[in-house]
C-alpha cells in the first residue's frame, strides 16, 4: 500500500491488475484525486500508466522499488 502522499512523478508500482497494466507495472503518480488527511486503503490516486491515466486505490500500489508482503 502506498505509504503518504509522495509528489506528482513518483513511480509507483501496481500490485494488482489495472486496466492494461499487470501486477509489478511501474507507472507514474499523477496526483490524489482528493487531500487526504488520514491514510485509508481506499483512497484513490491518478496514474500515469502507458500514456493513459488510471485510478487506483491506495492499496493497490506502492512506490517503485519497495518490497511489500502479499500474505
Amino acid at each position: 500500500m502506498l505509504d503518504n502522499d509522495p509528489p506528482a512523478g513518483t513511480p509507483v508500482r501496481f500490485l494488482v491488475e489495472v486496466r492494461k497494466g499487470t501486477r509489478g507495472n511501474v507507472g507514474r503518480l499523477i496526483r490524489p484525486l482528493r487531500k487526504y488527511l488520514i491514510e485509508n486503503a481506499d483512497d484513490e490516486f491518478e496514474v500515469d500508466f502507458g500514456g493513459e491515466r488510471v485510478v487506483v486505490k491506495r492499496r493497490d500500489i506502492v512506490k517503485a522499488g519497495e518490497t511489500t508482503s502479499t500474505a
